[in-house]
């Protein structure tokens, strides 16, 4: 049950995100601006967002690797005790 919860909230969560992100750039897209002035802030918002991305890609997996060696260290010590 517990389980059921957590993929459905997870499911609503990206649904939001992705809604906000389509009317983001529908936003963009329609606004009263040159087309030329609509790419270049579509180019940096999407820079932008590949930038947060990675940064967040590279904290986690920084996370995920002090995570597995402090795992490791738990492990070799309980073996050698």
């Amino acid at each position: 049950m517990g389980e059921n919860r957590t993929s459905s909230a997870k499911a609503i969560t990206v649904l939001f995100i992705g809604g906000a992100v389509l009317g983001a750039a529908a936003g963009m897209l329609f606004a009263p601006k040159a087309g030329k002035d609509t790419r270049k802030e579509v180019k940096h918002y999407a820079m932008k967002v590949k930038e947060d991305v990675s940064n967040t890609a590279q904290r986690t997996k920084a996370g995920i690797e002090a995570a597995f060696e402090k795992g490791r260290a738990l492990l070799a010590e309980a073996n050698a005790a």
